[in-house]
């Protein structure tokens, strides 16, 4: 029984640990979500149209947030990327 205990309070440590390292990650995430904003405004004022190698990766980007947030809010147990895979467009 107290084996048992042991265990949660290291899983519980280690999902505190990989909490805090996926908000950081999420923060830098938000910052490449501006960037890719920007690039695309600019990209469609000047050329008057989208860039579709910014859409692909804003798709994939948009999904990795997705699997960020779930893991952070406890709604997944599972490790988005750099532990899990990258996830795939859904275009």
């Amino acid at each position: 029984m107290e084996e048992a205990k042991n265990n949660a309070k290291k899983a519980s440590g280690e999902r505190l640990l990989y909490t805090i390292f996926y908000v950081v990650i999420a923060n830098i995430v938000w910052g490449i979500v501006c960037v890719v904003v920007i690039a695309q405004f600019l990209y469609s004022w000047i050329g008057n149209s989208l860039n579709d190698k910014l859409l692909s990766f804003s798709a994939s980007l948009s999904e990795y947030a997705k699997e960020l947030i779930a893991y952070i809010s406890f709604n997944s147990d599972e490790k988005p990327w750099p532990m899990g895979d990258w996830p795939h467009q859904n275009l």
